[in-house]
Order: structure tokens, then sequence, then C-alpha cells
């Protein structure tokens, strides 16, 4: 039998191994009947839990755990409606809570500690909920337990069920892992886990006791996947589950699967690695994680379908299924396709490959990220390597190019070679000693999880944070950012007041508003000084005033700033080269001639916001907007503005940046005006930490997917095709799924609160956004936009949100 229980190599601190993969179309479940009651007062359930099925209705009621007799008595816990939601039952009466957060990330895992205690005082702590260390609000729906209630879970002879509703037929889609039952202690999160040096919350070995009917459940085990291995000896019996769905999958490695919340397909099932596409119709999927440096490999098994529709291969992010918004064969150049007919389709063209594959044969996919290679294979024989540019980060993608009849493939990124039951699984792992593949990957290529990714080189949160803070109208030092910030961007939440922009170039107590075009203002009574955790206020209303609340983004540059001579402009920059953050001072020269500006950054800026400080010739000057995300040379936007985006020969010099400049043009009020200076804030994606990138809207609550790479922090986004707003969003304000407040930089407004289904709202996943709204200056069917992301957690060291 396959052992399935490899520790990775060079891994480090508490390893979780494996993880059961739960599929609810085979109605799969753990079940057993304790011959002794427990404590029915006080108890705590543990689990990490990667979802797979979401939405809302009867059918996708995702249960973890529920004890019900044989009549219509129950106590059962799990997600429905992508929520979390709690009920008992002793007939007639019904006791429920719910979150109002929802939980809507199939690509990394949530640790779920559910608490139950009714010895507790208060009825609102009677239920606990934390989700990765973070305590969730739960709202009464049918009742607070009663003080001493004695539920269902640990009654003596009836049944317990792990992945199952046995009232509705509901069961678990997704995997578990690490299960912890622990009769009679009311613990904490704590116990189970620990904060990383990323700041995300990572398991740790439990170490206390289990009580009479507690259990650990590791899945260690592939022929006795219930297995009890706390010492106790409480043993589950499987119902619909195999050994080959013991997976690699687990909280600390975790593997790509297809995104359910992108796939644009008629179903996925298995854990998200068996996608149906849609009869006679064009769709696609794409996988959860991409990469941008390294070699890799992933497999596909073709199942029934019609041959010559199928299409295997890798597309860059900047591309997403969501709503078919992709193009089954060519999109741009950026996806590059093996057709089941033969044919290969790069950059545009399709050509002639090889032989053409069928149901049972095995694609594999090898792409070389550093030597801009793609090699597919059928059955384990290459079919020639194909040379193309593999810049950004590139994903795996299935598509159907339509004709009769459904398609389907069942992904292997290394956490299955057995293809959900399929194959007989080789058991074969790539160079690190990691994964189980049906063929042995080509020498160099890793399977596609978190261990096999590259240590970030930033840590997110030492070069960017946002604090919020209440005014008081006198000194107030804001802490909490630490950092000693370079630039800080603040606005008022509960009331109409400029956007203040501060940065230490220009020098402390020296605004700028994002949302006028105004000249620099020297104000003492603004922001004194950027200190080593923060910032320091006096009683200006914009930025303190009493009992206001207020939000400010804050970065890291390198201090005051050094003289940049690489342009034909000598500038001041304060560079931040590992973060891809430049703040860029220079004076313009009227020369009439297109002149150069050194950024001090290592990496082409793909956006620039730029500032006169005074006012310049026109006495209008706003804030221009340019990079290479904007596409062309002398493309613009204006922060302060809603226009779309424009082009003129007089705008950055009608020239895109480069690795050492940024061009300004010949005419005086766009960035080189004589003797007058000019404030430039530079941007370029650093992996793991920020993204600059543009998607496509498709106007619907089922939103398009953005793929970042990382947990986001922060992302302002910007309709180009048509006039509109700028929006900012952000995770501290919204520390829930989904995101609904919104401040727009080129409004005083105070911040816009939207409530579920309503303008704004995002989620923020560990590996992207993703649009729930078909809101104009989000998601309109068409539009395209541009976006500025900046990350909580890397997706190496992230858990789902």
């Amino acid at each position: 039998m396959l052992n399935h229980s490899l520790v990775p190599v060079g891994s480090t601190g508490y390893d979780i191994d494996n993880s059961l993969r739960f599929n609810d179309d085979d109605s799969a479940y753990l079940s057993r009947t304790p011959s002794t009651a427990g404590n029915r007062k006080t108890w705590t359930w543990s689990a990490w839990v990667k979802r797979s099925e979401l939405g809302t209705g009867v059918s996708n009621r995702n249960m973890f755990f529920e004890a019900k007799d044989s009549g219509d008595n129950w106590t059962y816990f799990g997600f429905q409606d992508d929520e979390f939601r709690m009920y008992s039952i002793f007939t007639p009466t019904d006791y429920g809570v719910r979150s109002t957060r929802l939980f809507r990330d199939t690509s990394a895992w949530y640790h779920i500690v559910v608490i139950w205690d009714t010895t507790e005082a208060t009825a609102s702590d009677r239920i606990k909920l934390y989700v990765n260390n973070e305590q969730v609000t739960l709202e009464d729906v049918y009742g607070l337990l009663p003080s001493n209630y004695e539920g269902h879970i640990n009654r003596a002879s009836i049944v317990h069920n792990i992945g199952r509703n046995t009232d509705q037929g509901q069961y678990f889609d997704g995997y578990l892992a690490d299960v912890h039952f622990i009769d009679g202690q009311a613990l904490t999160p704590a116990d189970f886990g620990e904060t990383g040096d990323y700041g995300e919350w990572k398991p740790k070995k439990y170490t206390g006791t289990y009580g009479t009917n507690g259990f650990y459940l590791d899945f260690k085990n592939s022929g006795s996947l219930g297995n009890d291995v706390s010492g106790a000896g409480n043993n589950w019996t499987p119902t619909n589950l195999a050994a080959t769905d013991q997976m690699l999958d687990s909280p600390t490695n975790n593997f790509a699967t297809w995104n359910a919340i992108e796939a644009d397909v008629s179903a996925l099932a298995e854990g998200n690695l068996k996608v149906t596409t849609n009869d006679s119709s064009t769709s696609d999927t794409c996988g959860t994680l991409g990469v941008s440096s390294g070699k890799h490999y992933f497999e596909v098994l073709i199942g029934t379908g019609t041959a010559t529709n199928y299409m295997v291969g890798v597309m860059k992010d900047t591309y997403s299924s969501e709503g078919g918004t992709i193009s089954y064969q060519y999109a741009g150049g950026s996806v590059l396709w093996y057709n089941a007919n033969g044919n290969k389709y790069v950059n545009n063209s399709a050509s002639s490959y090889s032989g053409p594959y069928t149901t049972g044969d095995v694609v594999g996919v090898a792409f070389d990220m550093d030597n801009d290679t793609v090699t597919f294979y059928k059955n384990n024989v290459s079919q020639g390597v194909i040379n193309v540019t593999l810049d950004s980060h590139w994903r795996p993608v299935f598509s159907s190019a339509g004709g009769a009849g459904n398609k389907i493939g069942v992904a292997n990124f290394g956490q299955d070679s057995s293809f959900a039951g399929n194959k007989t699984a080789q058991g074969n792992s790539d160079d690190n000693g990691i994964g189980d593949f049906y063929y042995t990957p080509p020498t160099g290529f890793l399977a596609l999880c978190t261990q096999n990714l590259p240590e970030p080189t930033v840590v997110p949160s030492e070069h960017f944070n946002t604090v919020l803070y209440t005014g008081n109208s006198s000194t107030n030092t804001i802490t909490g950012v630490g950092f000693q910030p370079d630039w800080s961007w603040l606005k008022a939440r509960s009331v109409a007041y400029s956007h203040n922009i501060f940065d230490v170039i220009r020098g402390a107590n020296k605004q700028l508003y994002s949302n006028v075009t105004s000249a620099e203002v020297t104000d003492t009574n603004s922001l004194m000084s950027f200190d080593n955790d923060g910032f320091t206020l006096n009683d200006e209303i914009g930025v303190n005033s009493n009992g206001h609340t207020y939000a400010s983004w804050n970065w890291k540059a390198n201090g005051a700033g050094v003289s940049n001579t690489d342009g034909s402009i000598t500038s001041t920059v304060s560079a931040n080269v590992d973060a891809g953050f430049s703040i860029v001072k220079h004076t313009g020269n009227k020369s009439g001639a297109v002149e150069s500006v050194g950024h001090g950054l290592t990496k082409t800026p793909e956006l620039i916001i730029q500032k006169t400080m005074q006012n310049g010739t026109q006495g209008v000057n706003g804030w221009l907007v340019g990079g290479t995300v904007l596409g062309n040379a002398g493309s613009y936007l204006f922060l302060n503005l809603t226009n779309a985006i424009a082009n003129a020969s007089t705008y950055w010099g009608n020239t895109l940046p480069d690795a050492t400049n940024f061009y300004v043009g010949t005419s005086s009020w766009v960035g080189n005006d004589l003797n007058i200076d000019h404030i430039n804030y530079c941007f370029h994606s650093v992996d793991g930490y920020s993204k600059v990138g543009s998607y496509t809207g498709n106007g619907s609550t089922d939103g398009t997917f953005v793929y970042t790479g990382f947990r986001p922090a922060y992302v302002m986004v910007k309709r180009t095709d048509s006039a509109d707003h700028w929006v900012v969003l952000d995770s501290d304000r919204d520390i829930d799924n989904p995101a609904v407040r919104r401040l727009e930089p080129n409004l005083s407004a105070a911040e816009a609160v939207s409530w579920e289904g309503g303008a704004t709202d995002t989620d923020f996943t560990s590996n992207g956004f993703k649009l729930r709204t078909g809101y104009s200056p989000h998601n309109a069917s068409g539009g395209t936009y541009i976006y500025l992301a900046f990350a909580e957690n890397p997706f190496k060291y992230t858990n789902a949100r």
C-alpha cells in the first residue's frame, strides 16, 4: 500500500503529514457510537479545514460534526450558506447561532476551534468559535443555550458523525486534518496552534489529555482512516472513504487544487481535483497556486468526453477563467495549451505539436520559469520542448472548447497519484522528496505546493501596515505600525475630510491631499514626526479631530533620501529596493525635451503616482498616474479624478519607465514645470508582498477572481475604460469577509459601508481577491481595471480567510 506519510525534506517544527478528503458526491463520512456518556456540558473540538464546495442551499451544507438519536434530537455544527452554524435540538426546543462572517476561501486551510461550555455564566459565551486564533462573533438564530444545558455530543448510545448531517443528507466536501476532540475541557486555540514568523497561525502539537470520549485523528494510517491515536481507543468507522482519500495536502504543506471561486465549469469534485466542464460550451478552470520562478510539474488524467475538445496548459496570472474571460485558444498570448487533437497554442498561434491524447491518458506538464520552456508529456513521453516567455506568475489551467458531452480531467499537483482512485497510485516524489506522482517528474521539477515555494524576500508587516486610530484634538502618538514609516496616507473614516499624504523626503508637517490639486501645505498642527513605531499628530482636524475615526496606511522606504544622478534630472530618492517602493523628488527644468529621472529601484515601476508640490504655471496640477500597468507610453490617469485612461505624447515623456528611470515630458504641467518640485511614489510587484496588475470585470455577484499570490491586506482599484472612482479596501477595517468599507482617494467623503450584497463586496482570500458585486468601480461587465495590492501574508505562509 502506498505510504502517504513521508516527512517533507527540510521541514521544521510540527508537521502534519496527512489529511482526509471528503467528497460529498460519495456520501463519505466517519461514524462512532459512544458506549459511555462523556461531559455533555463542556468540550472542545479543533481541526484544520480546507473547503472544496461553496454556496447556499441544503445541498451545500458542509457539516463537520454531529450527534443524533433515533428521533429528531441532535447537535451539529459546520458551514451552511458559507457561514458557520451550530444547532442543538431537544424536540420541540431549538437553539442555534451563526456567524455573520463568510468563509469562501478554498485555496488554503482554516483552523477551526469550537468550544462548548454551558457552565459559563454569560449566555453568549457558552458557544465560542475561533478561526485562525481569532474569535468570531456568533449571533443568536433560534436562542442561546440555557445554563448547564446538556447537548447530544458525548451522549451515550447515539451515533456521532464526522462529515455528515443525517437528517437532511448533508455531507462535508473538502479536507480535514489534525482533528482533536477534548471531552470535559474548555480549551483555547493556543493549545493547538501558534503564531509563525509571517504572522500566520500554524499548528503545534497538542500535549494535553482527551477525556472519556476524546479522540485525535491524524489520518496517517490509510488502512484505518478512523484510527484514534490519542490513546483512548475511540476509533471511527469510515463509510465511502478509501485509502486513496488519504492525502498529502495539509496545513503545513498546502497543495494546489482547481480554484472553486474562479472555475467556469459545471462541477468540481474530489477535493477540487476533478473538473467536469460545461457541455457544448467553452469553459475553464485554473489552479490555486501560481509560480514566478523555478521548475514545476503536474499531471492530468483525461476522463470521458469528446477527445478533441480537451485542452491542458498553463496560464499567466493576468487572466482569470471566471466568466469565460479567457479564450480557450489564445487569450492574448498568455495561455499556452496542449490540445487533445495534437496541436499546441503558443503566442496567439496554433500549430501542430505531437500526437493526440484521449480518455485514460495522463498529460504531464513541466514548466520551467527560469529558462522559459514548457514541455508536455503524454503517458510519460515528452511531446517536445516549447520555448515561450514565462514572465510574472503562471498557473495550471484546464479547458473545454465545447462540443457534445462533458469533458472530465482529474489533476494531480503532487498530492494523489491515484487520481481519486481511478489509477493505481505509484508514489513517485519530486527532487525534494515531496509528492505522490503517477510518473516520476523530470529532473529538477517540483510539485505545486507551499513547501516547494521559495522563501519570501520580504516580511509584509515590516514594510506595509494599516493602523486605525481615533482622534483626540491634542497630541496623539499613533503606534502599532511596526516600523518607522516613510510614507503615511491618513484618511478620516467617520467624517468627510481630505486624504492627507505625508512622506519623509518632503518632511513631517508637509501635507498633500489626494482628492484635490492643491499645492503642498506646511501645517505644524498635522503630522509632527515619523516615529520608530508610527507617527505623532497634533490637533489638525483632517488627521486628529476628537472622537473621529481614521485609517492610516504606512509604507517603509529608506529614510530621508539620497541624491540620484541616474537620469538627466538629478533626483532625491528614498528607495526600498527589496519591497519595490521608492519616493522620488525631482525639480522640473522645462527644457523642451524629454527628461529622465532616476527612481532608485532595480526593476521597472509598474505604477507611478506623481504630484506637483507647488502650483505650476497652470495652477491646476493634479495627481498624475502612469507606469507600465497602463500599457502604453503616454498613457495616464489622475488620482484626484474619475477620468478614464487617456494618452498624450506630452505625458510621461511619451516613454515607458525602465529599470533605472522614469520620464517626464516637454510640457510644464505634467512633471516638468520649471524650477518646480515634484514628488513621485513608484511601485513594482514583489512576490509574496505586493502586486500591481489589471483585470477584466464580469458584472456578476460571482465576480472576477484576481490572483495576487498572497493574502491581501490592502487593495486599491481604478476602472480605466470609463470614468469611475478610485476605491481602497483593507483587511483592518474589514477583518471579516466580505470587505465592504470603502474609501475613495479622489473624494473627501467619509467611509462608505455596503453590507453583504452591496456595492463593494470583496472577499480577500489566501491567494488574491474575489469580487462579489457588479459595482461599476469594481466589476462592471467588460470593464478594465488596474489595482495596487499589498500582502498580509505570502501564500507560502497563509491561512484561508
